[in-house]
C-alpha cells in the first residue's frame, strides 16, 4: 500500500481546506467497474469506510455535482455531523466530495479507480482543514487517522475481492 501526508496549497481545491492531504493507494484483483460500482455507492459506504458513521439524509437515486448529503464522519472517538456536496464525478473513475463539520471543520474525500494490468488501483484521499485543524494540528491529525484509512481499504478489498 502506497500512502502520503502533504501539506497543500488552499488553491488546488474547489475549497479551502489548506491544512493536510493523506493519500492512500492500493492495488486490488478486481475488474475496475466493479470497485467504481462499490466506491460510488453511498449506501455501502459504511460497510467499508471506517470513518463513515451513517448518514442523516435520503441519499440520491443518481449521483450529479452539487448534490447534498448529510453525514456523521467519525475518527479517533470524535464524531462530526457534516455536510457533504459532490464536486466532481467522473464514472467509472473519481468520486470528489467536500464536507462541512460542525466548528467549521472541512473536510474532503476523493475515491479514484484506474485500470492496471492485474485489476484496478483503489485510491482514498482525505484532506482535513478549517479553523480547528489549521498548521501543524492538520497533519498530526491526518497521521491519526490514516490508521483507519488503511483499515478501510482493506475492510473494502474483504468485502469487494
Amino acid at each position: 500500500m502506497l500512502y502520503s501526508i502533504q501539506r497543500m496549497p488552499p488553491a488546488r481545491h474547489h475549497y479551502d481546506l489548506g491544512v493536510a492531504k493523506l493519500e492512500l493507494t492500493r492495488e486490488l484483483s478486481m475488474n475496475p467497474d466493479d470497485a467504481w460500482a462499490h466506491a460510488s455507492d453511498l449506501a455501502e459506504m459504511g460497510d467499508w469506510l471506517v470513518m463513515h458513521e451513517g448518514w442523516r439524509s435520503e441519499l440520491p437515486d443518481e449521483l450529479t455535482v452539487g448534490t447534498t448529503i448529510v453525514g456523521v464522519a467519525g475518527a479517533k472517538g470524535m464524531r462530526n455531523r457534516v455536510t457533504w456536496t459532490i464536486r466532481e464525478l467522473d464514472p467509472p473513475e473519481r468520486l470528489l466530495v467536500d464536507g462541512k463539520g460542525v466548528g467549521g471543520t472541512r473536510y474532503g474525500l476523493k475515491m479514484a479507480v484506474r485500470p492496471t494490468a492485474s485489476g484496478c488501483a483503489f485510491t482514498v484521499t482525505l484532506e482535513l482543514g478549517g479553523a480547528p485543524l489549521f498548521g501543524p494540528i492538520g497533519a498530526a491529525a491526518a497521521r491519526a487517522v490514516k490508521g483507519d484509512i488503511e483499515r478501510s481499504i482493506r475492510r473494502f478489498e474483504e468485502l469487494y475481492v
